[in-house]
């Protein structure tokens, strides 16, 4: 009788219930990787041996390149060009200083120049997979968690572009035999091929996924085709991680109402992905490689961890938007070291095996340390950014609401467009704000260059204004120019101190991509601390407004008024 279903089942439900208990001074994953240690081949259980790992390996690349391409939420370019500047010095500082201190310590240990140089290349890289399952437990949102998940996306991508253009001379300068051919074909595909796969996987993804009415269709096409991403960059000897990576790039940018629905079909199977992921991974952990490195495998590590935490905490000092050892604690944070790493050995192995059993031995061994001790750092630089606890998972901790509740808002934000856009619909809006007895904040945002001139009030908001007087509604108008709309309404809201948000977002439908403002109402409503009220509005005539609002408006409209009248036939009898 075979039990191995049985065994797999009981081996889950034993690494569920210690990391429940054990979490509170270790992170989970660190229980994941222990009890994969334990049953793998070098473990006291061997229940994974040799053989059937290598089956499992194909299953960890598919829930690998599952959680990679959830990252690239976190690489929307609107994002990205905002904090330019705290990204780009902080990562720049971590990937040379890390680099670069590997390779002289290594160097000084007795390495080759070349292993010394493949080595500082692999050892920029950071494990995405560690640092997003550290996220997730640890529930952390926040403009750290934002910064760091970016941090390690573009630290990804940037190891897998230097380490295809290093490669090639590397194995040139070894004399090995090497022709000029067969390293640039290392460089195409674990650059260019294998981008080129994960914009084939976004472009289908965007194209088929707006077919899919219910979730359970859309889950099933996102797994078909990260799997055929996974399986075309493997076939191709590419980078699962860099293919992934632009792939949830791409439709986080090009389709981000459809990103918004598959990022979160992904996520509902993060929980099941992390404990395969991990305890495969324990499975293989070689113990005995981390004592077999020597002087080479310490001073790796010890470079290793003071290249990132000194290097960003460099970089910091050129960041305007980052606090006092807020970068530091993203070296802290990228400290995890797996996923990448482990494939782009592989490669070394595969290509110059003359230098990977030199490279295998002292990347493989330093792993031990940075995914047992990684996590346990990352843990603690969320906990110090105090983000821990905010994420959307368990949503911030506090006493549950009554039954019964009120809440009054004092003053109410509505963004406003065009007059033709805004006209339809405003006698909604300014019953709603009546309604509640609250000031109105209008905020208008303009395209730099646009006209009328940057400096003047908007037509639109000198009509909101007055409308608003007719009814003796308090208005505050705000003109606004720039190029980067939520992040202008999230300023106002908290200049403003408003109590209530209202925004206008397209109606979503499955043959229809509305345009780009559902993604500005979201990004609106994960940055504020308020309520925010959003109201559809047809994509294909923006103008009108939803029968149903004006059927409540105008009955908001006759029923003070008869109350009036009621009351005044109440006095006269």
């Amino acid at each position: 009788m075979d039990s191995s279903l049985l065994v797999i089942a009981l081996l889950g439900a034993f690494a569920i219930a210690v990391s429940k208990i054990a979490k509170r001074f270790v992170p989970e994953i660190v229980i994941f990787l222990v009890l994969g240690l334990a049953i793998g081949p070098d473990g006291p259980m061997r229940l994974i041996n040799e053989r059937n790992s290598d089956s499992l390996d194909l299953l960890t690349q598919v829930a690998l390149g599952a959680v990679i391409f959830t990252i690239g939420d976190r690489l929307r370019l609107d994002d990205l060009r905002r904090r330019t500047w705290d990204l780009v010095p902080v990562n720049a500082a971590q990937l040379v200083l890390s680099a670069g201190l590997v390779f002289a310590a290594t160097r000084w240990a007795g390495a080759t120049p070349q292993v010394a140089l493949i080595l500082g290349l692999i050892a920029a890289e950071s494990g995405i997979l560690t640092i997003s399952a550290t996220v997730k437990e640890e529930r952390a949102h926040g403009p750290f968690t934002d910064l760091l998940m970016a941090s390690v996306g573009v630290t990804n991508v940037a190891v897998a572009l230097l380490f295809g253009l290093a490669l090639p001379f590397v194995l040139l300068s070894s004399g090995q035999g090497a022709s000029w051919g067969d390293t640039a074909q290392v460089f195409g595909r674990l650059v260019v091929l294998s981008t080129a796969i994960g914009l084939a996987g976004g472009w289908l993804l965007r194209r088929f996924s707006r077919t899919s009415e219910s979730s359970g269709e859309l889950l099933l096409l996102l797994l078909v085709v990260l799997t055929g991403v996974v399986g075309a960059a493997v076939a191709a000897d590419g980078s699962v991680v860099v293919s992934t990576l632009v792939a949830g790039l791409y439709v986080a940018n090009a389709a981000p109402w459809l990103a918004d629905r598959l990022f979160a079909a992904v996520r509902t199977l993060e929980a099941p992905i992390y404990l395969v992921f991990f305890v495969v991974a324990g499975a293989s952990i070689h113990v005995d490689e981390l004592a077999s490195v020597g002087l080479v495998g310490a001073a790796y590590v010890a470079a290793r961890l003071a290249g990132k935490v000194a290097g960003a905490a460099a970089g910091g000092l050129l960041a305007p938007g980052l606090r006092s050892g807020e970068a530091g604690r993203v070296g802290l944070a990228l400290l995890p070291h797996a996923g990448m790493a482990i494939g782009l050995v592989a490669l070394v192995v595969e290509q110059a095996p003359w230098l990977g059993g030199d490279v295998s031995a002292v990347v493989l061994g330093s792993i031990v340390a940075f995914e047992l001790g990684g996590p346990i750092a990352a843990r603690r630089a969320l906990r110090a950014a105090e983000e821990s606890g905010k994420g959307a998972t368990g949503g911030r901790r506090g006493a549950l609401p009554g039954l019964t509740s009120f809440r009054t808002f004092d003053r109410v934000l509505v963004p406003v467009g065009t007059v033709e856009i805004l006209l339809p619909r405003l006698p909604f809006l300014l019953d709603l704000v009546g309604t509640m007895q609250a000031d109105l904040v209008a905020v208008h945002v303009s395209r730099p260059g646009s006209a009328p001139a940057e400096d003047a009030e908007h037509d639109v908001l000198t009509l909101v204004q007055e409308m608003a007087t007719e009814r003796n509604i308090a208005c505050t108008v705000v003109h606004r120019v720039s190029d980067h709309v939520a992040a202008t309404i999230v300023e106002t809201v908290r200049e403003q101190a408003v109590d209530l948000v209202v925004l206008g977002e397209p109606v979503r439908t499955a043959q229809q991509e509305p345009p780009r403002w559902g993604l500005v109402s979201q990004r609106v409503v994960a940055a504020v601390d308020v309520p925010v009220l959003v109201y559809p509005v047809d994509p294909a005539h923006p103008e009108r407004v939803p029968s149903v609002y004006l059927r409540r408006a105008a009955r908001v409209r006759t029923e003070p008024a008869q109350e009036g009248e009621a009351g005044d036939r109440a006095a006269r009898h």
